[in-house]
């Protein structure tokens, strides 16, 4: 198992808390690679290219949120960030995990953690979210471009 897809509901909510509780990202950060994310007052919810740990977990939390588009990578503190296209791309990279949100409601997470693909998946079920499935590390599967905009 490399990742998890999904479908979500095409409403404000605060998704990302939904999917991510219950792991601790303490010593990793956030980068927003590509985003259409709206607040309720319709301003774009991501103000910065990157956000500590702490930042993005209040973010998420305490906000009410519409995703449009999302690829938001996540890497340990000290670590480069890389270009990351293709599949491939990812697995070289030091990204631990890469999620994607493409027209307003499908979810494509890919994680080199099974631990955390586990929890996500819990949180899945637990949110009742449709169309669950493992993404295998099997070509027909997989992404062909690592955006939210394609694919």
């Amino acid at each position: 198992m490399i990742g998890i897809r999904f479908k979500i509901k095409n409403e404000y909510d605060n998704i990302f808390y939904k999917i991510f509780r219950g792991i601790d990202f303490e010593n990793y950060r956030w980068d927003i690679v590509e985003d259409e994310i709206y607040s309720l007052s319709g301003e774009n919810y991501f103000d910065q290219a990157s956000y500590s740990n702490e930042e993005f977990k209040k973010l998420i939390e305490d906000g009410i949120y519409y995703p449009v588009f999302a690829t938001i990578q996540i890497y340990r503190i000290q670590d480069e960030v890389g270009d990351i296209q293709t599949y491939e791309d990812f697995i070289r990279s030091k990204c631990q995990l890469i999620l994607f949100i493409t027209d307003n409601e499908f979810v494509d997470i890919y994680a080199k953690n099974e631990a955390w693909l586990n929890v996500i998946y819990r949180n899945t079920k637990d949110n009742n979210f449709e169309n669950i499935q493992y993404i295998e590390d099997n070509k027909s599967h997989i992404r062909h471009r690592f955006s939210a905009y394609s694919d």
